[in-house]
């Protein structure tokens, strides 16, 4: 973990955090007040106790309830996420601020008693939208068509529930292939192919523009991450 214990945040009453990266992987506990978190993930209620465990790279946006929210973070060292979006809700809210703020080398013990947070809900026409977005190449007015929902509709329901219009949301969805495709030995090459990229180059732009770095170094920090896994194991 970078930081020895965690670090506060305090949101006001209706406010709004556009869609935004973190280059790290970091834990957030709710202690007070309520939020919807919108990502590539779906929409995730996070009220008081929820824990979120957010990968490296993750982007996503916030907007907060009628009377704001307080919520601790601590960043992470170690693949404690398995690279993906993990929501759980804490047994006691109060044990779990002590470990995040005097003993953040229980986290593993906390997260071990969590149970599972519910599932988004989305509407029923969004899950074969969500599945031709990142593995299909038909325009966006087509996927509306065949949903039986306008292109306007479409685009402010995914706005609010996932933070992103749908073609910012097919990027999304194409680079988080990317990156997990990363970690593996496949040519870049064939990456942008599998991924949905017109090219190498392609990739190359549009991670570059997400994650401010291009695939070789990501793939570099990547492998850094996962050869220290075994170390922060055995302590």
């Amino acid at each position: 973990m970078h930081c020895p214990t965690g670090f506060e945040t305090r949101h006001d009453a209706r406010d709004v955090l556009r869609t935004h990266r973190h280059d790290g992987a970091y834990a957030a506990l709710v202690i007070d007040g309520n939020h919807v978190e919108m990502s590539a993930d779906g929409p995730v209620d996070c009220v008081p106790g929820t824990l979120v465990l957010h990968p490296r790279w993750h982007a996503h946006g916030n907007r907060f309830g009628s009377v704001g929210a307080k919520v601790v973070n601590l960043d992470l060292d170690d693949d404690f996420t398995s690279g993906a979006l993990r929501v759980l809700r804490v047994n006691d809210a109060k044990e779990a601020l002590a470990v995040f703020t005097r003993a953040p080398q229980r986290l593993g013990e906390l997260i071990e008693a969590c149970k599972s947070a519910p599932v988004p809900t989305l509407q029923p026409w969004q899950h074969a939208f969500l599945r031709e977005l990142e593995d299909g190449e038909l325009e966006i007015a087509t996927l509306a068509q065949r949903a039986g929902v306008s292109l306007e509709h479409a685009s402010r329901t995914f706005v609010k529930s996932h933070g992103m219009a749908p073609q910012l949301l097919r990027r999304e969805l194409r680079c988080r292939r990317a990156l997990r495709l990363l970690s593996g030995g496949m040519a870049l090459a064939e990456i942008a192919s599998v991924s949905g990229f017109s090219d190498q180059a392609h990739l190359t732009r549009t991670l570059r523009a997400a994650t401010g770095a291009p695939p070789s170094q990501l793939r570099r920090q990547i492998k850094s991450v996962q050869d220290a896994i075994p170390r922060v194991a055995l302590q």
